[in-house]
Parts: structure tokens; C-alpha cells; sequence
């Protein structure tokens, strides 16, 4: 009777770690989806361009993003390649939990046909990008957890609302 009793708690102790894990995983989702909201409306309320910048995990660290901002040099007579897209400081780079990660797919690009900077919009811009005029670049991400689905995939329209389906 008592071996079965432990073998009953050892199993529930073994369930409730991996049930943290989720959570853990779950939370880190909900700060994300703070941050997209609070980097809308720092980017239309000082009409800078921003971009997400992601790193995937590596065996040293785990999955983070960070935010770069846009320096339009079109007026400047000598470009560099490195100075179009800055880390922008006032944002800290956020960790992911271990064995968690986002991926982020581009919607409707096909809006931008008669668009002309390709630093904003071309096969080198980021996938994420708010625009500083209260537009975003539309995307659908969603969060893995083990390379397992977490949630419903979330969606930030061209208005840069987020939206859980």
C-alpha cells in the first residue's frame, strides 16, 4: 500500500515539473505579447521605425529578441550597410525560458507592390517591422515549447494590434 502511494506522489511530482515548464512557457507568451503593445505605441508616439530582432537558442544560450530601429540614410552621400538597422538601447534584450521559441511568418506582402525602400520592405528587411505612423508590417507568430505549439497563433495586423485567434 505504501509502495503505491509513493509510486502515485513520485508521479505527480514528475507532472507538476513539466507543468511549470508550461507555465513558464505561457508567461514568457504574455510578456511578449505586452512588448509588441508597448513597442506600437512607443514607435507612433516618437515616429520611429522599429523592427523585432530574434536569435535563436544555441547550446550557450537560450532564444531572445531584441529591437533595432531604422536610420533612413537615402539623403547621406556615402551608406553603410551596417548603420541601416541600430539596436535600439531603451529596449533590453528578453530571454526566452529554455525550450522556448517563436517563429514569426510575414502576411499580405503583396500590399506593398508599389512601395520603393527596400531597406523597410525588400528581401533583406526584418519580418517585423512598425512603420512610426501607427502601421505595421503584418505577421502571424506563434510560440513552441519542445517544438510544440503553445497557445493560438498570434497576429499583428497592419494597425499593429495584436490579435489571439
Amino acid at each position: 500500500m505504501v509502495i503505491v502511494i509513493m509510486t502515485i506522489m513520485a508521479s505527480l511530482v514528475v507532472l507538476n515539473i513539466g507543468g511549470v515548464d508550461q507555465r513558464r512557457a505561457m508567461q514568457a507568451r504574455e510578456m511578449f505579447i505586452l512588448d509588441l503593445k508597448k513597442i506600437n505605441k512607443e514607435s507612433t508616439d516618437q515616429a520611429k521605425v522599429f523592427a523585432l530582432n530574434t536569435q535563436n537558442a544555441t547550446d550557450v544560450a537560450p532564444f531572445s529578441y531584441n529591437l533595432y530601429e531604422y536610420h533612413d540614410q537615402s539623403l547621406e552621400q556615402i551608406q553603410q550597410a551596417d548603420r541601416t538597422w541600430q539596436l535600439y538601447k531603451e529596449f533590453k534584450t528578453r530571454q526566452l525560458p529554455n525550450n522556448v521559441s517563436l517563429s514569426i511568418q510575414g502576411l499580405n506582402t503583396a500590399n506593398y507592390n508599389k512601395a520603393k525602400n527596400e531597406d523597410l520592405l525588400g528581401g533583406k528587411a526584418p519580418q517585423l517591422i512598425w512603420f512610426g505612423n501607427g502601421e505595421a508590417k503584418p505577421v502571424r507568430i506563434q510560440f513552441y515549447y519542445a517544438q510544440q505549439p503553445i497557445g493560438h497563433e498570434l497576429e499583428l495586423d497592419h494597425l499593429g494590434k495584436v490579435n489571439e485567434n
